[in-house]
């Protein structure tokens, strides 16, 4: 019996013609953040012969960041077999199976093994490309977007993954020219308005970036929570930028808290916010509330880096005593047993985030300050890792540290000269 053929005109091995229609929906949803990706789990389970199908059930339960989900990939993960699949397959199994024991650049490189097999395979490239952006791997997320070009020229969300790796990878004039070709062929193209974003963000286009952002946001409804709640997040930063807090909490209310509380993106997309509020000065009244009911059940977890730095100060702001005794001992064994960047830099800065929640302004500046040059490496992109930077600024302005903290807010005033936020903060220095 022939192989049949997915969408992208790659083969599916012990495929059958009912499985391969959900593979195809389940490819286009993932990567142009449809709703539907759930499409797949009835078609993985009812074909235990398709190991593809298997093997993106266990990933996409994976995706969900949360322990939940990891526990609901183990069945998939169980029955997975490399027998009698395509090479490319071979290496998107492999990737499945190190993603299942946190080996996340194994499954990163075993993702780009797939895409250099088959740059047809978009799929496979976009799930390389989430895990490289969760790893701080900016040039391995641009080799991705440039492997997957090679087949997809015409495709708007190639076009939105390219840009997003080259302004991560502070290609921005690239990002920016990336970005609107894949808006000349999908004007809806999310990921690219969410590169484009970034774009304006760095450069000080505020006006710029609210105008986009609000006539694109229409379009969000029809695409997945992430990707409407982060989009929204960007318009918020934007007018937090542009000294417009009340917008910006205004926002948070209507969209980015309450779609999905116990789903980890919303509650790293809500902690943030509300930390940039604050640091603001804004009186965000008892918003912490909910959301620190919900970190309360990750304190064990320590899935990711750049998760764990927003759950230590959601913990420790809202005076969460126990659960924040409990989330750093269980970080400590997380960087003791698996090293690396847990140990160099996850550990250390959720230990200066919880001294600085719990009024320890000086040691944690020190101790932020000596991390700064290390931050890419917990993941997240520039913008979302701002949020450190500004708590070392914090920390430092309450500890009396003005000289330290004036060569970085001047450096900021001139690299984003129409921030208003920037000039403010300057000024108040000087005026302290």
């Amino acid at each position: 019996m022939p192989q049949l053929l997915d969408a992208f005109g790659l083969s599916v091995s012990g495929a059958t013609p009912q499985v391969v229609p959900a593979l195809d929906t389940f490819g286009q949803e993932w990567i142009s953040y449809g709703p539907d990706l759930a499409v797949l789990f009835p078609a993985a389970a009812a074909e235990p012969g398709c190991p593809l199908a298997t093997a993106y059930a266990a990933l996409l339960h994976m995706s969900l960041e949360a322990a939940e989900g990891y526990k609901a990939a183990q069945p998939f993960l169980d029955r997975l077999t490399d027998a009698h699949v395509t090479p490319r397959e071979a290496a998107i199994i492999a990737a499945a199976r190190a993603w299942g024991l946190q080996d996340y650049k194994a499954a990163q490189e075993a993702f780009e093994t797939a895409v250099q097999l088959a740059p047809a395979d978009i799929v496979a490239a976009k799930w390389g490309q989430y895990l490289a952006f969760n790893l701080g791997d900016a040039p391995a997320m641009l080799r991705l977007g440039k492997l997957v070009m090679q087949a997809h020229r015409n495709t708007p969300e190639a076009w939105g993954m390219l840009a997003f790796a080259q302004e991560q990878s502070h290609q921005l004039h690239a990002a920016e020219e990336s970005a609107r070709e894949a808006l000349a062929r999908n004007p809806a193209e999310a990921w690219a308005q969410h590169a484009l974003a970034h774009v304006f963000e760095t450069h000080g286009r505020l006006d710029e970036g609210i105008a986009m952002l609000e006539k694109a946001a229409a379009g969000w409804q029809t695409r997945s929570i992430f990707m409407s709640e982060h989009n929204y997040w960007h318009l918020a930063l934007f007018h937090l930028d542009r000294d417009e807090p009340d917008r910006a909490l205004a926002i948070y209310d209507a969209r980015l808290w309450g779609r999905w509380p116990s789903f980890a993106q919303e509650q790293i997309g809500a902690i943030s916010m509300l930390w940039r509020l604050e640091m603001r000065g804004v009186d965000v009244g008892d918003r912490w509330t909910a959301v620190a009911e919900q970190v309360a059940a990750r304190t064990d977890e320590h899935l990711w880096p750049f998760h764990d730095m927003h759950y230590a100060w959601a913990l420790a702001r809202t005076q969460q005593g126990q659960h924040t005794t409990t989330f750093m001992a269980t970080l400590r064994r997380k960087a003791d047993e698996v090293g690396g960047v847990w140990t160099e830099v996850a550990m250390p800065l959720a230990t200066a985030l919880v001294a600085h929640a719990q009024g320890n302004h000086a040691s944690a500046a020190d101790a932020i300050a000596g991390l700064l040059p290390k931050l890419q490496r917990i993941g997240g992109s520039h913008a979302q890792r701002d949020i450190f930077v500004q708590a070392w600024m914090d920390a430092a302005f309450r500890s009396g540290q003005g000289s330290r903290l004036r060569a970085m807010l001047e450096e900021r005033v001139k690299a984003r000269p129409h921030v208003k936020i920037h000039q403010r903060d300057l000024q108040r220095l000087q005026a302290h």
